[in-house]
């Protein structure tokens, strides 16, 4: 409470004080109320959601102020990405196939956070099967179908979720999206093989041309086709916030109205000021020094005219 009557003091004395050192007369005015200017103190730590719905979790008293803890709704959506690879013509998800084993870990800390902090809320899974383009295009549909069922069954078995809140999806890659590992390859004749993947011709007629020439396929089938059997999971999620918002309000916040009839700032005398006042005055008439709520140096004038001096009919 100290610093808070010196502020208050410091804001009431900035009003009138006078650069110079000597005495200043400001005119009659009235403060209505300190609870106005000790408004001006009050501290707010609690941010604003864009969007969203705010619910009180706790409220609680720290020293003059009142802490409301809420939890406020964040509808901005986070993703995370996962990716599990597939064998040639295999829609059966090993955990030690490729990185599997390391991207089902990635999951599995997911949804061990999920289970211990309740401000995560997931609005939806999706997993996408996808086939390489190497074969006939009937039995690559079917089987980058199978490779989402058999990843959503999996899921929803490992982490106790619902099967009916995973979106599964299916797409057979086109031989196009060969085209950029080509074009970075050391193959010779890479510029012809972009030509012929970009070309228009059926998937078959395409797969037909680029087996023909082995060295080309061989690369393929190594360094190319098999990252495109795989399915991804998309999770999309929001997360709630935790704010605080405190309120100044001490625990005796009755307003105070205090009249300041004519006022004039010095600064604080020293006993030995005092004396020499004494000394200099003499026979001038000059009012006591008044404190108001322990703000030391306001000196209430009733009589003087001006600094120091005293009025025609003073004695």
């Amino acid at each position: 409470m100290a610093d808070k009557s010196a502020t208050i003091n410091g804001i009431i004395i900035g009003l009138a004080y006078s650069q110079t050192n000597n005495f200043t007369t400001m005119k009659r005015f009235r403060i209505f109320t300190i609870m106005s200017l000790v408004a001006l103190l009050s501290v707010v730590t609690v941010a604003n959601a864009q969007s969203g719905n705010k619910r009180m979790l706790a409220e609680w008293r720290d020293g003059d102020y009142i802490v409301r803890r809420y939890i406020v709704t964040d509808n901005s959506y986070e993703n995370q990405n996962y990716e599990i690879h597939y064998a040639i013509n295999s829609a059966n998800t090993v955990v030690g196939f490729e990185d599997n084993s390391a991207e089902l870990s990635r999951l599995d800390s997911f949804f061990d956070e999920l289970r211990r902090d309740t401000t995560i809320h997931i609005s939806k899974i999706e997993i996408t099967g996808y086939a390489s383009p190497d074969g006939t295009t009937k039995f690559n549909s079917e089987l980058a179908r199978k490779r989402a069922q058999e990843l959503s069954a999996m899921l929803a078995s490992r982490y106790n979720i619902s099967g009916s809140n995973i979106a599964i999806s299916s797409h057979v890659e086109p031989w196009s999206a060969t085209s950029n590992a080509i074009e970075h390859s050391s193959l010779n004749n890479r510029n012809d093989l972009v030509r012929i993947v970009n070309s228009n011709e059926t998937p078959m007629t395409i797969d037909n041309k680029l087996k023909h020439d082995d060295k080309a396929w061989n690369w393929m089938k190594s360094d190319v086709l098999p990252d495109m059997r795989r399915a991804t999971v998309t999770i999309a999620y929001t997360k709630d916030q935790i704010m605080d918002n405190r309120e100044y309000k001490p625990i005796n916040n009755t307003p105070t109205e205090v009249v300041v009839i004519e006022e004039v700032i010095a600064e604080k005398p020293t006993k030995r000021h005092h004396e020499q006042e004494k000394q200099k005055r003499h026979g001038k008439h000059h009012k006591k020094v008044v404190i108001l709520n322990e703000w030391d140096g306001v000196i209430i004038d009733m009589g003087a005219t001006n600094e120091g001096e005293c009025p025609e009919n003073c004695k």
